[in-house]
């Protein structure tokens, strides 16, 4: 049994962590409202680590608010 999977499958839990740690990041992040949070949060669940690596490159900057 591969250490790092814990037998979830192949990167389960490092799936998991990661998905967290980007859910943390989307909640705290002041530039989004609650609508642009959620979608977020959608698309980093749906895609699981390129969800996050969306997040990481086009969603962490600044919404322009008008």
């Amino acid at each position: 049994m591969d250490p790092i999977s814990l037998g979830v499958g192949g990167g389960g839990i490092i799936a998991l962590i990661v998905f967290i740690v980007t859910v943390v990041s989307i909640a705290k992040n002041p530039n989004h409202g609650v609508g642009g949070k959620t979608l977020w949060i959608i698309v980093a669940f749906v895609f699981s680590i390129l969800g996050s690596i969306l997040w990481l490159i086009f969603g962490r900057g600044r919404v322009p608010r008008s």
